[in-house]
């Protein structure tokens, strides 16, 4: 009986780390991400004094090969390539997200959580503080800084093979993605790699936002005022402007951002500055196949731009998108080995905006 619970137990647990979990951000078989919180919007007349995006950051000290170094590069060449920043490596943020992954794998393991969760529990095996904010703090994060975090666990494998697929699913996903793309400025990663008895990775990235901040930060999320700032005119997009081996499907993810889709494909997200809270409202917002088929898609945004958008768009169910975003979600998987073409237009506070762009699919 108690070999059966133990069973029972864990493959609760199995199932429940392969959906992605939004709370700002989060990847993987299974992800857990953490909202951009509307708490952070500044009043207009607030001074935001953030940087432009970053496009080199000093060398990590990262072991070649480990989990660790292939996250970092890979995170930084999207963020780059989709123009967003690179990210600098930060050691106090890599303490906090180890001793957080330690925490997730170690008690989704024996059953004493049973999904991932941005939130720990006193009491629980290898506790180290309940939030994201609070363990940032505890490993020496200052009092000012924003710290969000994506949280993720997938099929075990090797460690550069899991840092792939922790990022990867990040990118496939809605909040998650939105999430990693976001104005923070440094990261730092955590990974488990499982056992035999437990046969799932869990990977958790923290992101820290700190030059500019305007006001004091919440328990977990990501501050629209300073951090990695794009120009107010620019839309910067993902998938990027040509990118290859783009997915095909979105990674199941909670919280879902669209339970009634029983398979959505690869979301496409837009961005513009939204440093004051600003509004992106969308008036067109379409993927086109190479046939030139239009494809079946829903327009994600959060609930203030609806009124002001002239497109077909639904309001984030979940309220976790943050504002001066769009997400264009595909109502089935995409076509592989398929060339797809993006065009979008809107407005940022009134202000016309657009932008047109390709990207490739992957083989499967």
């Amino acid at each position: 009986m108690k070999t059966n619970s133990t069973l029972k137990t864990t493959s609760a647990a199995i199932a429940a780390a392969l959906v992605l979990a939004a709370c700002g951000g989060g990847g993987g078989d299974s992800s857990s991400a953490e909202p951009i919180s509307p708490a952070s919007t500044p009043s207009s007349n607030t001074p935001a004094t953030g940087i432009a995006p970053k496009t080199s950051v000093p060398a990590a000290s990262y072991a070649v090969g480990s989990f660790e170094s292939t996250a970092f590069t890979m995170v930084n060449a999207y963020r780059a390539a989709m123009g967003v920043g690179m990210l600098a490596q930060d050691p106090i943020l890599d303490t906090a997200a180890k001793a957080h992954a330690l925490y997730l794998i170690s008690n989704m393991k024996s059953g004493a959580i049973n999904e991932l969760s941005h939130d720990e529990i006193a009491g629980n095996a290898n506790f180290y503080s309940e939030t994201t904010l609070s363990r940032g703090q505890k490993a020496g994060a200052s009092a000012s800084e924003w710290i969000g975090e994506n949280a993720a666990s997938g099929t075990s494998q090797s460690a550069d093979t899991a840092a792939s697929d922790c990022i990867g699913q990040a990118l496939a996903s809605v909040y998650h993605l939105a999430a990693l793309t976001n104005t923070q400025e440094t990261v730092g990663f955590g990974y488990e790699p499982g056992d035999t008895a437990f046969p799932l990775y869990v990977c958790v990235s923290d992101f820290g936002t700190y030059t500019g901040v305007a006001q004091a930060p919440t328990f977990s999320g990501f501050s629209y005022a300073g951090g990695q700032q794009i120009p107010t005119d620019l839309v910067v997009h993902s998938p990027y402007s040509d990118e290859a081996g783009v997915a095909l499907a979105m990674r199941a993810e909670a919280t879902n951002p669209a339970p009634d889709v029983g398979n959505p494909g690869r979301p496409v997200l837009v961005r513009v500055n939204a440093e004051y809270g600003n509004t992106l409202t969308v008036s067109q917002f379409t993927l086109t196949d190479s046939s030139g088929s239009v494809v079946s898609a829903r327009l994600l945004v959060p609930g203030g731009a609806v009124a002001g958008s002239t497109a077909s768009t639904v309001a984030d169910p979940n309220n976790l998108l943050p504002k001066g975003t769009a997400v264009l979600l595909p109502l089935s998987p995409l076509k592989a080995n398929t060339a797809y073409t993006v065009s979008f237009a809107g407005a940022r506070d009134g202000k016309a905006v657009n932008s047109a762009w390709r990207f490739t699919t992957n083989a499967n």
